[in-house]
């Protein structure tokens, strides 16, 4: 087991912000996501599409990264730079997976 995890989220959607905020209850968490309206609006507290409830989320986040760096820290910061996961020592992408024709997983 990795002693001292500090969890990067790739993908903040369906799949990857509820698995954030479970993280967050226990250990300190990045979410990334390219969607700076998500961000936005997952940094205030609302997840528009309803995967968390608000009062949840905003339970388990917290406004500044550095906030995570301490010994025990636990909690929830979204972002869109790449460089907030940077000193991460676990990472889960839950990003969309392209599908063909007859909806086969494009992993190429």
């Amino acid at each position: 087991m990795i002693e001292n995890p500090k969890i990067a989220i790739i993908g903040l959607g369906y799949v990857g912000l509820p698995l954030a905020v479970a993280f967050a209850e226990k250990f300190p968490t990045i979410g990334l996501d390219i969607n700076t309206a998500r961000v936005d609006e997952l940094q205030k507290g609302i997840d528009s599409t309803l995967e968390v409830e608000n009062d949840h989320l905003k339970s388990v986040l917290v406004q500044n990264g550095v906030v995570l760096d301490k010994a025990g820290a636990k909690g929830l910061y979204c972002t869109t730079a790449i460089t907030d996961i940077s000193d991460c020592n676990v990472f889960i992408i839950t990003v969309p997976t392209p599908t063909d024709k007859h909806n086969r997983p494009v992993l190429t």
